[in-house]
């Protein structure tokens, strides 16, 4: 009895200040909402998931080497809330990855993350990348067609640290795998309310054809009022080109945000011929319960000409008639 005491003292005794120089963060995001789509076509009507935040479990964790130095790690599972599935063909579906991190040198992880495009999104719209509204899920640029669209995988990416309001996140993959390479770059700033992002990509994929992406975003905080700014250019040597641009705001009235925003999205053949051109109004609430959960209502519209034939939220229209789509849901956050 003695000796087991005194080992579990020891261990302890050992086990304290590892304790100390490491962490581990268990979080998550359960959204679930009643989504609604109509078309001149077909109309859907479904309780789904993830209408304002991508439903996800996630671990992340951090130990101190010294010096200034980090080990960090991030594992999430993406999961669809109304179902219980995971939400993609791998279990660790969003973000997988190791690495180091220093304030002075920044980070450096290999594995799984969000590509330096998809930041500019997320930044730079009132709507996030998620929900009926979000320039990201509806515009149509074919960068969105491309597997590492949001996140790549057998990625070796890059962040510095800031200097005098200026970033750069920079990512490149290996060959390996499925097709989907990226290879791009993310020049920020953020400076008295003011942000900005410009990324420009090449996404590697023999089976849909190779295609390059500039993608600009900024944004501004007036007080409650933030105004964002977002366009997208993406060229395909084999397919078709999108051009995409969208300004959108959110007001914070107390408790509850306040969105809006007018997008569009053309799509031309290599030719230079019109393909469809698309044009989305959003609006949306998002009233905030708590910290940590949220009740949210996001209607939008998009009107089709020159041949388009978007449709919201599963729905189906005809080329160059309007489809209308509506999101209502609860967040909750752990």
């Amino acid at each position: 009895m003695i000796r087991t005491l005194l080992a579990v003292a020891l261990l302890c005794a050992v086990a304290g200040p590892v304790t100390a120089q490491s962490s581990v963060t268990l979080y998550g995001v359960m959204d679930a909402n009643v989504t609604y789509g109509n078309g001149s076509l077909s109309h859907a009507r479904r309780v789904g998931s993830s209408g304002l935040s991508g439903s996800r479990l996630g671990f992340r964790g951090s130990e101190d080497l010294g010096g200034g130095l980090r080990a960090i790690f991030t594992l999430e599972h993406g999961l669809n809330t109304d179902t219980g599935t995971q939400g993609g063909t791998q279990f660790w579906n969003r973000q997988s990855y190791v690495g180091l991190s220093s304030d002075q040198w920044g980070t450096l992880v290999m594995g799984r993350a969000d590509t330096p495009t998809f930041t500019v999104h997320l930044y730079n719209d009132a709507f996030g990348p998620q929900g009926v509204a979000a320039q990201h899920v509806l515009l149509s640029s074919i960068e969105f067609a491309q597997p590492a669209n949001i996140r790549a995988s057998n990625a070796i990416s890059y962040l510095s640290p800031a200097f005098k309001g200026f970033g750069v996140h920079a990512m490149t993959t290996a060959g390996e795998g499925a097709p989907g390479g990226y290879s791009g770059a993310r020049l920020s700033y953020a400076a008295n309310g003011f942000g900005g992002d410009v990324a420009y990509a090449r996404f590697d994929n023999d089976a849909i054809g190779d295609l390059k992406a500039l993608t600009i975003g900024a944004r501004y905080k007036f007080g409650n009022l933030t105004v964002y700014g977002l366009f997208d250019r993406a060229d395909s040597g084999t397919s078709f080109d999108t051009r995409g641009e969208q300004v959108s705001a959110s007001y914070l009235l107390d408790t509850t945000e306040l969105r809006a925003s007018i997008a569009q999205s053309k799509r031309t053949s290599n030719a230079g011929a019109d393909a469809g051109t698309s044009r989305r109004y959003g609006l949306g609430a998002v009233h905030y319960l708590s910290k940590r959960t949220a009740l949210y209502a996001t209607v939008a519209h998009v009107a089709n000409r020159n041949g388009s034939a978007l449709a919201l939220n599963g729905a189906t229209t005809a080329p160059n008639r309007g489809s209308n789509g509506m999101d209502l849901g609860i967040r909750h956050l752990f």
